[in-house]
Protein backbone atom coordinates (compact mmCIF):
# COMPACT_ATOMS: atom_id res chain seq x y z
CA UNK A 1 0.00 0.00 0.00
CA UNK A 2 1.44 3.62 -0.81
CA UNK A 3 2.37 5.72 1.78
CA UNK A 4 3.65 9.40 1.94
CA UNK A 5 3.91 11.59 4.66
CA UNK A 6 0.31 12.96 4.05
CA UNK A 7 -0.84 9.36 3.86
CA UNK A 8 0.28 9.12 7.30
CA UNK A 9 -1.16 12.25 7.72
CA UNK A 10 -4.82 11.09 7.31
CA UNK A 11 -4.19 7.87 8.60
CA UNK A 12 -3.62 9.54 12.02
CA UNK A 13 -6.38 11.87 11.71
CA UNK A 14 -9.27 9.61 10.80
CA UNK A 15 -10.48 6.52 13.09
CA UNK A 16 -10.78 3.61 10.86
CA UNK A 17 -14.29 2.62 13.21
CA UNK A 18 -15.59 5.69 12.21
CA UNK A 19 -15.07 5.83 8.66
CA UNK A 20 -16.18 2.06 8.71
CA UNK A 21 -19.33 3.33 10.28
CA UNK A 22 -20.23 5.45 7.89
CA UNK A 23 -20.72 2.31 5.29
CA UNK A 24 -21.44 -0.18 8.06
CA UNK A 25 -24.28 1.20 10.44
CA UNK A 26 -24.89 -2.01 12.44
CA UNK A 27 -20.69 -2.05 13.32
CA UNK A 28 -20.79 -2.61 17.21
CA UNK A 29 -18.00 -2.92 19.94
CA UNK A 30 -17.62 -6.64 20.48
CA UNK A 31 -14.31 -6.57 23.10
CA UNK A 32 -11.21 -5.23 21.76
CA UNK A 33 -12.77 -4.98 18.35
CA UNK A 34 -15.84 -4.19 16.55
CA UNK A 35 -18.13 -6.45 14.20
CA UNK A 36 -21.05 -6.33 12.10
CA UNK A 37 -21.87 -8.37 9.18
CA UNK A 38 -19.64 -8.04 6.16
CA UNK A 39 -20.45 -5.46 3.61
CA UNK A 40 -18.07 -7.83 1.26
CA UNK A 41 -20.14 -10.40 1.18
CA UNK A 42 -23.72 -12.03 2.11
CA UNK A 43 -24.03 -13.42 5.44
CA UNK A 44 -26.42 -13.83 8.39
CA UNK A 45 -24.18 -13.96 11.53
CA UNK A 46 -21.34 -11.17 11.86
CA UNK A 47 -17.81 -12.43 10.58
CA UNK A 48 -16.67 -8.52 9.35
CA UNK A 49 -14.26 -7.13 12.21
CA UNK A 50 -12.62 -3.57 12.72
CA UNK A 51 -9.35 -3.15 14.88
CA UNK A 52 -8.86 0.10 16.53
CA UNK A 53 -5.57 -0.88 17.94
CA UNK A 54 -4.56 -1.77 14.68
CA UNK A 55 -6.49 0.11 12.04
CA UNK A 56 -7.38 -2.81 10.18
CA UNK A 57 -10.34 -4.92 9.32
CA UNK A 58 -10.98 -8.05 8.01
CA UNK A 59 -13.78 -10.45 7.41
CA UNK A 60 -13.72 -13.87 8.42
CA UNK A 61 -16.02 -15.06 5.93
CA UNK A 62 -14.18 -13.85 2.62
CA UNK A 63 -11.08 -13.08 3.29
CA UNK A 64 -11.10 -9.68 2.92
CA UNK A 65 -9.15 -7.26 4.50
CA UNK A 66 -6.56 -3.78 5.01
CA UNK A 67 -6.62 -0.18 6.63
CA UNK A 68 -9.08 2.36 6.08
CA UNK A 69 -8.33 3.14 2.50
CA UNK A 70 -8.19 -0.56 1.23
CA UNK A 71 -11.98 -0.09 2.33
CA UNK A 72 -13.03 2.87 1.00
CA UNK A 73 -11.32 1.83 -2.39
CA UNK A 74 -13.28 -1.63 -2.52
CA UNK A 75 -16.65 -0.66 -1.48
CA UNK A 76 -16.67 2.05 -3.52
CA UNK A 77 -14.64 1.12 -6.25
CA UNK A 78 -12.38 3.57 -5.97
CA UNK A 79 -8.32 3.44 -7.50
CA UNK A 80 -5.79 4.39 -4.31
CA UNK A 81 -5.23 8.09 -5.52
CA UNK A 82 -9.16 8.61 -5.66
CA UNK A 83 -9.46 6.55 -2.18
CA UNK A 84 -7.35 8.85 -0.87
CA UNK A 85 -8.44 12.02 -2.28
CA UNK A 86 -11.78 10.98 -0.70
CA UNK A 87 -9.99 10.16 2.69
CA UNK A 88 -8.35 13.59 2.84
CA UNK A 89 -11.32 15.90 1.75
CA UNK A 90 -12.87 14.11 5.46
CA UNK A 91 -9.48 14.41 7.52
CA UNK A 92 -9.23 18.14 6.07
CA UNK A 93 -5.61 17.23 4.77
CA UNK A 94 -4.72 18.84 1.64
CA UNK A 95 -4.24 16.08 -0.84
CA UNK A 96 -2.44 17.83 -3.77
CA UNK A 97 -1.04 15.91 -6.90
CA UNK A 98 2.42 15.37 -6.08
CA UNK A 99 4.63 11.83 -7.17
CA UNK A 100 4.16 10.04 -4.08
CA UNK A 101 0.48 9.21 -4.76
CA UNK A 102 1.96 7.06 -8.40
CA UNK A 103 -0.77 4.61 -9.16
CA UNK A 104 -0.51 1.06 -9.45
CA UNK A 105 -0.59 -0.77 -12.30
CA UNK A 106 -4.32 -1.80 -11.09
CA UNK A 107 -5.00 1.55 -10.22
CA UNK A 108 -4.14 1.88 -13.67
CA UNK A 109 -6.20 -0.37 -15.38
CA UNK A 110 -9.15 0.75 -12.98
CA UNK A 111 -8.62 4.30 -14.15
CA UNK A 112 -8.92 3.02 -18.08
CA UNK A 113 -11.99 0.57 -17.42
CA UNK A 114 -13.36 4.03 -15.85
CA UNK A 115 -12.51 6.09 -19.28
CA UNK A 116 -13.39 3.40 -21.65
CA UNK A 117 -16.94 3.25 -20.12
CA UNK A 118 -17.48 6.55 -19.97
CA UNK A 119 -16.42 6.86 -23.82
CA UNK A 120 -19.09 3.76 -24.55
CA UNK A 121 -21.68 5.83 -22.38
CA UNK A 122 -21.49 8.93 -24.97
CA UNK A 123 -21.23 6.32 -28.06
CA UNK A 124 -24.81 4.89 -27.07
CA UNK A 125 -26.13 8.25 -26.39
CA UNK A 126 -25.18 9.43 -29.58
CA UNK A 127 -26.13 6.28 -31.59
CA UNK A 128 -29.95 7.33 -30.19
CA UNK A 129 -29.97 10.25 -31.96
CA UNK A 130 -28.46 8.74 -34.72
CA UNK A 131 -30.86 7.00 -37.32
CA UNK A 132 -30.49 3.80 -36.32
CA UNK A 133 -31.93 4.96 -33.06
CA UNK A 134 -34.97 5.78 -34.55
CA UNK A 135 -36.87 2.60 -33.32
CA UNK A 136 -35.54 3.61 -29.97
CA UNK A 137 -36.39 7.13 -29.54
CA UNK A 138 -40.13 6.15 -30.60
CA UNK A 139 -40.04 3.32 -27.72
CA UNK A 140 -39.00 6.26 -25.29
CA UNK A 141 -41.76 8.62 -26.47
CA UNK A 142 -44.32 5.89 -26.23
CA UNK A 143 -42.98 5.65 -22.45
CA UNK A 144 -43.22 9.20 -21.96
CA UNK A 145 -40.09 10.19 -21.21
CA UNK A 146 -39.02 13.72 -21.79
CA UNK A 147 -35.59 14.76 -23.81
CA UNK A 148 -34.38 16.15 -20.66
CA UNK A 149 -34.94 12.78 -18.78
CA UNK A 150 -32.98 11.25 -21.92
CA UNK A 151 -30.39 13.39 -21.67
CA UNK A 152 -30.11 13.25 -17.25
CA UNK A 153 -29.88 9.73 -17.43
CA UNK A 154 -27.56 9.51 -20.63
CA UNK A 155 -30.00 7.00 -21.94
CA UNK A 156 -28.56 5.75 -25.44
CA UNK A 157 -28.80 2.78 -28.04
CA UNK A 158 -26.43 -0.17 -28.88
CA UNK A 159 -26.94 -0.88 -32.67
CA UNK A 160 -28.00 -4.38 -33.77
CA UNK A 161 -24.70 -4.96 -35.73
CA UNK A 162 -22.15 -7.67 -33.71
CA UNK A 163 -19.44 -4.82 -33.68
CA UNK A 164 -20.59 -1.21 -33.84
CA UNK A 165 -18.94 -0.07 -30.24
CA UNK A 166 -15.95 -2.19 -30.93
CA UNK A 167 -15.22 -1.03 -34.33
CA UNK A 168 -15.49 2.82 -32.51
CA UNK A 169 -13.82 1.87 -30.11
CA UNK A 170 -10.71 0.49 -31.55
CA UNK A 171 -10.36 3.06 -33.71
CA UNK A 172 -9.91 5.34 -31.00
CA UNK A 173 -6.96 3.25 -29.49
CA UNK A 174 -8.55 1.51 -26.69
CA UNK A 175 -7.44 -2.23 -26.50
CA UNK A 176 -9.36 -5.43 -27.07
CA UNK A 177 -7.97 -6.44 -22.98
CA UNK A 178 -9.34 -3.10 -21.78
CA UNK A 179 -12.84 -4.09 -23.40
CA UNK A 180 -13.15 -6.92 -21.95
CA UNK A 181 -12.15 -7.19 -18.76
CA UNK A 182 -14.76 -3.42 -19.06
CA UNK A 183 -17.86 -6.29 -20.00
CA UNK A 184 -18.06 -4.54 -22.95
CA UNK A 185 -17.20 -6.68 -25.31
CA UNK A 186 -17.99 -11.06 -25.22
CA UNK A 187 -15.75 -13.27 -26.01
CA UNK A 188 -17.10 -16.40 -27.51
CA UNK A 189 -15.68 -19.81 -29.15
CA UNK A 190 -12.66 -19.55 -31.39
CA UNK A 191 -11.66 -16.36 -29.73
CA UNK A 192 -13.93 -14.23 -31.45
CA UNK A 193 -15.53 -11.43 -30.00
CA UNK A 194 -18.80 -9.33 -30.72
CA UNK A 195 -20.64 -6.35 -28.76
CA UNK A 196 -22.21 -7.57 -25.71
CA UNK A 197 -24.86 -5.17 -25.99
CA UNK A 198 -26.81 -5.33 -29.53
CA UNK A 199 -30.19 -3.86 -30.43
CA UNK A 200 -31.01 -2.57 -27.24
CA UNK A 201 -32.02 0.54 -25.63
CA UNK A 202 -29.24 1.19 -23.35
CA UNK A 203 -29.24 2.70 -19.42
CA UNK A 204 -26.04 3.65 -18.37
CA UNK A 205 -25.20 2.31 -14.47
CA UNK A 206 -23.80 4.37 -12.15
CA UNK A 207 -21.99 4.19 -8.51
CA UNK A 208 -22.65 7.14 -6.04
CA UNK A 209 -20.06 9.89 -7.53
CA UNK A 210 -21.50 9.35 -10.58
CA UNK A 211 -19.11 7.31 -12.43
CA UNK A 212 -20.53 5.03 -14.97
CA UNK A 213 -19.47 1.04 -14.03
CA UNK A 214 -21.54 -1.01 -15.98
CA UNK A 215 -24.51 -0.96 -18.36
CA UNK A 216 -28.52 -2.52 -18.91
CA UNK A 217 -29.70 -2.84 -21.79
CA UNK A 218 -33.70 -3.69 -23.11
CA UNK A 219 -34.57 -5.24 -26.01
CA UNK A 220 -36.84 -3.66 -28.75
CA UNK A 221 -37.91 -6.99 -30.40
CA UNK A 222 -40.44 -9.16 -28.27
CA UNK A 223 -39.33 -12.78 -29.27
CA UNK A 224 -35.75 -11.74 -28.01
CA UNK A 225 -34.42 -12.82 -24.68
CA UNK A 226 -33.35 -11.72 -22.52
CA UNK A 227 -35.91 -9.12 -22.03
CA UNK A 228 -32.72 -7.37 -19.65
CA UNK A 229 -29.25 -7.55 -19.76
CA UNK A 230 -26.82 -6.63 -17.31
CA UNK A 231 -23.12 -5.77 -17.76
CA UNK A 232 -21.12 -9.23 -16.29
CA UNK A 233 -19.71 -8.07 -12.96
CA UNK A 234 -16.13 -6.59 -13.25
CA UNK A 235 -13.48 -5.00 -10.93
CA UNK A 236 -16.00 -2.10 -10.83
CA UNK A 237 -19.48 -3.30 -11.03
CA UNK A 238 -21.34 -6.09 -8.06
CA UNK A 239 -25.10 -6.57 -9.38
CA UNK A 240 -25.27 -7.47 -5.30
CA UNK A 241 -23.98 -3.62 -4.20
CA UNK A 242 -25.57 -1.31 -7.09
CA UNK A 243 -28.65 -0.09 -6.81
CA UNK A 244 -30.03 2.01 -10.20
CA UNK A 245 -30.48 5.77 -10.14
CA UNK A 246 -28.74 5.66 -6.46
CA UNK A 247 -26.55 8.63 -7.69
CA UNK A 248 -28.93 10.84 -9.25
CA UNK A 249 -31.52 10.03 -6.15
CA UNK A 250 -28.38 10.82 -3.52
CA UNK A 251 -29.21 14.41 -2.90
CA UNK A 252 -32.51 14.33 -1.56
CA UNK A 253 -32.25 11.02 -0.06
CA UNK A 254 -29.36 12.84 2.06
CA UNK A 255 -31.94 15.25 2.44
CA UNK A 256 -35.15 13.81 3.52
CA UNK A 257 -33.89 10.31 4.39
CA UNK A 258 -36.12 8.86 3.07
CA UNK A 259 -35.72 5.98 -0.20
CA UNK A 260 -38.25 4.18 -2.41
CA UNK A 261 -37.19 0.92 -3.69
CA UNK A 262 -38.93 0.15 -6.95
CA UNK A 263 -38.37 -2.76 -9.37
CA UNK A 264 -36.82 -1.70 -12.56
CA UNK A 265 -35.21 0.97 -14.87
CA UNK A 266 -38.09 2.48 -16.34
CA UNK A 267 -39.99 2.98 -12.93
CA UNK A 268 -37.33 4.81 -11.65
CA UNK A 269 -36.84 7.22 -14.26
CA UNK A 270 -40.72 7.61 -14.71
CA UNK A 271 -40.61 8.54 -10.83
CA UNK A 272 -37.08 10.58 -11.09
CA UNK A 273 -39.23 12.29 -14.28
CA UNK A 274 -42.55 13.39 -12.09
CA UNK A 275 -40.74 14.76 -9.20
CA UNK A 276 -40.48 11.53 -6.81
CA UNK A 277 -36.15 11.75 -7.05
CA UNK A 278 -35.56 9.60 -4.42
CA UNK A 279 -36.08 6.28 -6.05
CA UNK A 280 -33.87 4.13 -6.85
CA UNK A 281 -33.84 -0.02 -8.09
CA UNK A 282 -32.01 -3.04 -7.82
CA UNK A 283 -30.62 -4.29 -11.11
CA UNK A 284 -32.83 -7.34 -11.99
CA UNK A 285 -31.55 -9.65 -9.08
CA UNK A 286 -33.78 -9.62 -5.56
CA UNK A 287 -32.56 -7.34 -2.87
CA UNK A 288 -29.31 -8.33 -0.90
CA UNK A 289 -28.22 -7.67 2.42
CA UNK A 290 -25.39 -5.48 0.55
CA UNK A 291 -28.36 -3.64 -0.85
CA UNK A 292 -29.61 -2.99 2.40
CA UNK A 293 -26.22 -2.37 3.99
CA UNK A 294 -26.06 0.58 1.81
CA UNK A 295 -29.55 1.80 1.92
CA UNK A 296 -29.37 2.17 5.88
CA UNK A 297 -26.15 4.13 4.93
CA UNK A 298 -28.24 7.01 3.69
CA UNK A 299 -32.22 6.33 4.42
CA UNK A 300 -33.72 5.99 7.94
CA UNK A 301 -37.63 5.79 5.98
CA UNK A 302 -37.49 3.06 2.85
CA UNK A 303 -40.41 2.34 1.20
CA UNK A 304 -40.85 -0.94 -1.22
CA UNK A 305 -42.93 -0.95 -4.31
CA UNK A 306 -42.55 -3.58 -6.58
CA UNK A 307 -45.03 -4.78 -8.87
CA UNK A 308 -48.43 -5.96 -8.20
CA UNK A 309 -48.27 -9.11 -9.38
CA UNK A 310 -47.43 -12.43 -7.29
CA UNK A 311 -43.68 -12.50 -8.23
CA UNK A 312 -43.51 -8.52 -7.18
CA UNK A 313 -45.29 -9.22 -3.80
CA UNK A 314 -43.01 -12.00 -3.38
CA UNK A 315 -40.34 -10.04 -4.12
CA UNK A 316 -41.47 -7.53 -1.65
CA UNK A 317 -42.10 -9.52 1.24
CA UNK A 318 -38.69 -11.22 0.65
CA UNK A 319 -37.00 -7.88 0.48
CA UNK A 320 -38.91 -6.79 4.00
CA UNK A 321 -37.13 -9.79 5.51
CA UNK A 322 -33.67 -8.78 4.12
CA UNK A 323 -33.95 -5.48 5.72
CA UNK A 324 -35.46 -6.88 8.90
CA UNK A 325 -32.13 -9.36 9.48
CA UNK A 326 -30.14 -5.78 8.89
CA UNK A 327 -31.43 -4.45 11.73
CA UNK A 328 -33.32 -1.67 9.21
CA UNK A 329 -37.16 -0.52 9.47
CA UNK A 330 -39.17 -0.61 6.01
CA UNK A 331 -42.76 -0.41 4.68
CA UNK A 332 -43.90 -1.78 2.03
CA UNK A 333 -46.47 -0.46 -0.64
CA UNK A 334 -49.07 -1.37 -2.93
CA UNK A 335 -50.75 0.65 -5.72
CA UNK A 336 -53.55 -1.79 -5.49
CA UNK A 337 -54.04 -1.94 -9.23
CA UNK A 338 -52.11 -4.05 -12.40
CA UNK A 339 -50.15 -0.81 -13.65
CA UNK A 340 -46.57 -0.26 -12.79
CA UNK A 341 -45.05 2.70 -11.11
CA UNK A 342 -44.38 4.63 -14.12
CA UNK A 343 -47.76 3.82 -16.07
CA UNK A 344 -49.40 4.95 -13.15
CA UNK A 345 -47.64 8.81 -12.65
CA UNK A 346 -48.28 8.84 -16.43
CA UNK A 347 -52.02 8.50 -15.91
CA UNK A 348 -52.47 9.37 -12.40
CA UNK A 349 -49.56 11.82 -11.42
CA UNK A 350 -47.61 12.69 -8.64
CA UNK A 351 -49.81 13.17 -5.71
CA UNK A 352 -52.29 9.95 -6.12
CA UNK A 353 -49.00 8.12 -6.04
CA UNK A 354 -47.46 9.73 -3.04
CA UNK A 355 -50.57 9.02 -1.52
CA UNK A 356 -50.00 5.44 -2.19
CA UNK A 357 -46.50 6.08 -0.86
CA UNK A 358 -48.04 7.25 2.44
CA UNK A 359 -50.39 4.29 2.76
CA UNK A 360 -47.52 1.93 3.19
CA UNK A 361 -47.15 -0.61 5.73
CA UNK A 362 -44.79 -2.80 7.95
CA UNK A 363 -44.00 -6.31 6.62
CA UNK A 364 -47.25 -7.95 9.09
CA UNK A 365 -49.36 -5.36 7.98
CA UNK A 366 -48.86 -5.60 4.17
CA UNK A 367 -49.03 -9.69 4.38
CA UNK A 368 -52.10 -9.35 6.50
CA UNK A 369 -53.51 -7.29 3.89
CA UNK A 370 -53.21 -9.42 1.17
CA UNK A 371 -54.70 -12.03 3.31
CA UNK A 372 -57.86 -10.74 3.69
CA UNK A 373 -58.07 -8.20 0.53
CA UNK A 374 -61.25 -9.13 -1.45
CA UNK A 375 -62.72 -11.89 1.31
CA UNK A 376 -66.20 -11.73 1.93
CA UNK A 377 -66.81 -13.69 4.66
CA UNK A 378 -64.51 -14.98 7.85
CA UNK A 379 -61.63 -17.17 7.43
CA UNK A 380 -62.52 -20.79 9.24
CA UNK A 381 -60.72 -21.82 12.33
CA UNK A 382 -58.31 -23.79 9.80
CA UNK A 383 -57.97 -21.00 7.51
CA UNK A 384 -56.49 -18.73 10.33
CA UNK A 385 -54.15 -21.33 12.35
CA UNK A 386 -52.47 -21.91 9.02
CA UNK A 387 -52.56 -18.28 7.65
CA UNK A 388 -50.98 -17.59 11.43
CA UNK A 389 -48.23 -20.19 11.00
CA UNK A 390 -47.01 -18.43 7.70
CA UNK A 391 -47.00 -14.78 9.09
CA UNK A 392 -45.26 -15.68 12.01
CA UNK A 393 -42.64 -16.94 10.07
CA UNK A 394 -42.44 -13.01 9.56
CA UNK A 395 -42.74 -12.08 12.94
CA UNK A 396 -39.86 -14.39 14.20
CA UNK A 397 -37.10 -12.69 11.65
CA UNK A 398 -37.80 -9.30 13.79
CA UNK A 399 -34.96 -8.95 15.87
CA UNK A 400 -36.75 -5.90 17.81
CA UNK A 401 -38.42 -7.26 20.61
CA UNK A 402 -40.72 -4.60 21.02
CA UNK A 403 -41.59 -4.59 17.49
CA UNK A 404 -42.16 -8.11 17.55
CA UNK A 405 -44.20 -7.99 21.20
CA UNK A 406 -46.74 -5.66 19.31
CA UNK A 407 -46.85 -7.74 15.78
CA UNK A 408 -47.96 -10.08 18.04
CA UNK A 409 -50.97 -8.29 19.53
CA UNK A 410 -51.47 -7.30 16.28
CA UNK A 411 -52.10 -10.86 15.01
CA UNK A 412 -53.78 -11.58 17.40
CA UNK A 413 -56.39 -8.81 17.66
CA UNK A 414 -56.89 -9.14 13.59
CA UNK A 415 -57.48 -12.74 13.71
CA UNK A 416 -59.82 -13.01 16.50
CA UNK A 417 -57.53 -15.25 18.88
CA UNK A 418 -56.14 -15.39 22.38
CA UNK A 419 -52.73 -13.51 22.26
CA UNK A 420 -51.11 -16.41 24.27
CA UNK A 421 -52.28 -18.62 21.97
CA UNK A 422 -50.13 -16.43 19.18
CA UNK A 423 -47.00 -16.26 21.32
CA UNK A 424 -46.92 -20.05 22.44
CA UNK A 425 -47.22 -21.05 18.81
CA UNK A 426 -44.50 -18.27 17.72
CA UNK A 427 -41.92 -20.07 20.54
CA UNK A 428 -42.32 -23.23 17.89
CA UNK A 429 -41.47 -21.68 14.99
CA UNK A 430 -37.97 -22.59 13.77
CA UNK A 431 -36.20 -20.34 11.68
CA UNK A 432 -32.83 -21.13 11.68
CA UNK A 433 -30.86 -19.71 9.02
CA UNK A 434 -28.95 -22.36 6.26
CA UNK A 435 -25.40 -23.30 7.58
CA UNK A 436 -23.44 -20.61 6.34
CA UNK A 437 -20.01 -22.07 4.49
CA UNK A 438 -17.15 -20.02 6.18
CA UNK A 439 -14.63 -19.57 3.73
CA UNK A 440 -12.36 -17.60 6.24
CA UNK A 441 -9.21 -20.58 8.29
CA UNK A 442 -8.23 -21.05 5.35
CA UNK A 443 -5.67 -23.68 4.98
CA UNK A 444 -2.49 -22.08 5.63
CA UNK A 445 -3.71 -20.73 8.85
CA UNK A 446 -4.44 -25.28 9.75
CA UNK A 447 -0.87 -26.00 8.22
CA UNK A 448 0.66 -23.30 11.24
CA UNK A 449 1.25 -25.21 14.60
CA UNK A 450 -1.04 -23.92 17.41
CA UNK A 451 1.94 -21.94 19.38
CA UNK A 452 3.62 -20.30 16.30
CA UNK A 453 0.55 -19.46 15.29
CA UNK A 454 -0.62 -17.64 18.39
CA UNK A 455 3.01 -16.15 19.28
CA UNK A 456 2.63 -14.60 15.53
CA UNK A 457 -1.05 -13.31 16.67
CA UNK A 458 0.96 -11.79 19.86
CA UNK A 459 3.76 -9.99 18.21
CA UNK A 460 0.87 -8.76 15.76
CA UNK A 461 -1.32 -7.31 18.56
CA UNK A 462 1.95 -6.19 20.34
CA UNK A 463 4.82 -5.17 17.74
CA UNK A 464 6.81 -4.32 21.26
CA UNK A 465 7.61 -7.84 22.08
CA UNK A 466 9.25 -8.20 19.27
CA UNK A 467 12.22 -6.52 20.94
CA UNK A 468 11.68 -9.18 23.57
CA UNK A 469 12.26 -12.11 21.25
CA UNK A 470 15.89 -11.68 20.64
CA UNK A 471 16.43 -14.98 21.39
CA UNK A 472 14.43 -16.57 18.93
CA UNK A 473 15.66 -17.50 15.58
CA UNK A 474 13.59 -17.97 11.99
CA UNK A 475 15.06 -21.53 12.43
CA UNK A 476 13.04 -22.24 15.56
CA UNK A 477 9.56 -22.35 13.68
CA UNK A 478 8.81 -25.35 11.99
CA UNK A 479 6.32 -23.85 9.87
CA UNK A 480 7.27 -22.13 6.44
CA UNK A 481 5.47 -19.02 6.69
CA UNK A 482 5.38 -18.76 10.49
CA UNK A 483 9.50 -18.58 10.14
CA UNK A 484 8.86 -15.29 7.05
CA UNK A 485 6.11 -13.98 9.38
CA UNK A 486 8.59 -13.86 12.00
CA UNK A 487 11.99 -12.79 9.93
CA UNK A 488 10.14 -9.89 8.45
CA UNK A 489 8.84 -8.63 11.61
CA UNK A 490 11.99 -8.81 13.55
CA UNK A 491 13.93 -6.79 10.53
CA UNK A 492 11.11 -4.11 10.86
CA UNK A 493 12.38 -0.80 11.80
CA UNK A 494 10.76 0.45 15.11
CA UNK A 495 8.84 2.87 13.55
CA UNK A 496 7.44 0.22 11.03
CA UNK A 497 6.88 -2.07 13.97
CA UNK A 498 3.66 -0.12 14.69
CA UNK A 499 1.84 -0.77 12.13
CA UNK A 500 2.94 -4.15 11.97
CA UNK A 501 0.12 -5.83 10.41
CA UNK A 502 -0.22 -3.57 7.07
CA UNK A 503 3.61 -3.84 6.81
CA UNK A 504 3.98 -7.27 6.50
CA UNK A 505 0.61 -7.54 4.72
CA UNK A 506 2.47 -5.35 1.58
CA UNK A 507 5.42 -7.40 2.45
CA UNK A 508 3.44 -10.89 2.07
CA UNK A 509 0.40 -9.68 -0.25
CA UNK A 510 -0.81 -13.58 -1.09
CA UNK A 511 -0.99 -14.18 2.74
CA UNK A 512 -2.63 -10.38 3.48
CA UNK A 513 -5.90 -11.97 4.02
CA UNK A 514 -4.31 -14.34 6.58
CA UNK A 515 -2.40 -11.92 8.41
CA UNK A 516 -5.33 -9.55 8.86
CA UNK A 517 -7.38 -12.63 10.25
CA UNK A 518 -4.20 -13.01 12.89
CA UNK A 519 -4.32 -9.69 13.62
CA UNK A 520 -7.93 -9.02 14.48
CA UNK A 521 -8.96 -12.34 15.82
CA UNK A 522 -9.63 -12.54 19.28
CA UNK A 523 -6.98 -13.69 21.67
CA UNK A 524 -8.95 -14.59 24.20
CA UNK A 525 -7.46 -15.33 27.74
CA UNK A 526 -6.88 -13.00 31.08
CA UNK A 527 -2.92 -13.32 31.18
CA UNK A 528 -0.63 -10.08 30.11
CA UNK A 529 0.69 -10.14 26.48
CA UNK A 530 4.10 -9.94 28.19
CA UNK A 531 3.38 -12.98 30.09
CA UNK A 532 1.53 -15.20 27.10
CA UNK A 533 4.42 -14.09 24.94
CA UNK A 534 7.53 -15.15 27.33
CA UNK A 535 5.62 -18.67 27.41
CA UNK A 536 5.36 -19.00 23.99
CA UNK A 537 9.21 -18.12 23.95
CA UNK A 538 10.20 -20.42 25.87
CA UNK A 539 7.88 -23.38 24.50
CA UNK A 540 8.78 -22.43 20.60
CA UNK A 541 12.91 -22.83 21.81
CA UNK A 542 11.87 -26.28 23.57
CA UNK A 543 9.84 -27.76 19.98
CA UNK A 544 12.54 -26.44 18.25
CA UNK A 545 15.62 -27.87 20.52
CA UNK A 546 13.57 -31.40 20.31
CA UNK A 547 13.33 -31.46 16.43
CA UNK A 548 17.00 -31.14 16.26
CA UNK A 549 17.68 -33.47 19.11
CA UNK A 550 15.56 -36.32 16.88
CA UNK A 551 17.47 -35.17 13.60
CA UNK A 552 20.97 -36.13 16.00
CA UNK A 553 19.07 -39.17 16.99
CA UNK A 554 18.34 -39.80 13.39
CA UNK A 555 21.90 -39.44 12.08
CA UNK A 556 23.19 -42.08 14.21
CA UNK A 557 26.60 -42.90 14.66
CA UNK A 558 26.94 -39.42 15.76
CA UNK A 559 30.22 -37.65 14.59
CA UNK A 560 32.44 -35.82 17.72
CA UNK A 561 30.48 -32.42 16.71
CA UNK A 562 27.10 -34.37 16.73
CA UNK A 563 27.67 -35.81 20.20
CA UNK A 564 28.96 -32.38 21.48
CA UNK A 565 25.44 -30.69 20.20
CA UNK A 566 23.48 -33.75 21.47
CA UNK A 567 25.08 -33.02 25.05
CA UNK A 568 24.06 -29.32 24.72
CA UNK A 569 20.65 -30.05 23.64
CA UNK A 570 20.06 -32.46 26.01
CA UNK A 571 21.12 -30.25 29.21
CA UNK A 572 19.24 -26.85 27.62
CA UNK A 573 15.92 -29.17 27.97
CA UNK A 574 16.11 -30.02 31.33
CA UNK A 575 17.10 -26.25 32.41
CA UNK A 576 14.08 -25.54 30.74
CA UNK A 577 11.83 -28.17 31.89
CA UNK A 578 12.48 -26.43 35.20
CA UNK A 579 11.57 -22.98 33.73
CA UNK A 580 8.01 -24.38 32.44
Amino acid sequence: MSSSPIIELIREKLDIVDVIREYVPALKKAGRNHKANCPFHNEKSPSFTVSPDKQIFYCFGCNEGGDIFTFVMKIEGLTFPEAARKLALKAGVEYGEDRSHAMTEADKERLEIKKLLTAAAAFYHAALFSPAGEKARLYLGERRLSKATVERFELGWAPAGGAALMDEMKAKGWSRDIALKAGLITEREGGLVADTFRGRIMFPIRNQTGDTVAFGGRVLDPEAQPKYLNSPETILFSKRRTLYGLHEALPQIRKSAKLLLLEGYMDVIGAHQHGVDWAVAPLGTALTNEHAGLIGRYAKDTVVMFDGDRAGINASVRAAEIFMEAGLYVRLADLGCPLDPDEFLNDYGREEFEKKIAEASDPLDFRMNLFFKGRKTPPSSQEKAQAIAVLLETVAKQPDEILKSEWVKSLASRFSVEEASVLKQLRKVSVQAPREVKRGDPEAVKAIPSIERGFIQLLLRDPALIEKAAGLEPEDFSNPMARDFFAAMRDMAPAERAKAATSLAARFPDQAPLIMGLAVADLGGDSSAAQNAAGAMRMLKRFSLERRLKELKAAEPMDEQQFKEYSRIMSELKSSVKEL
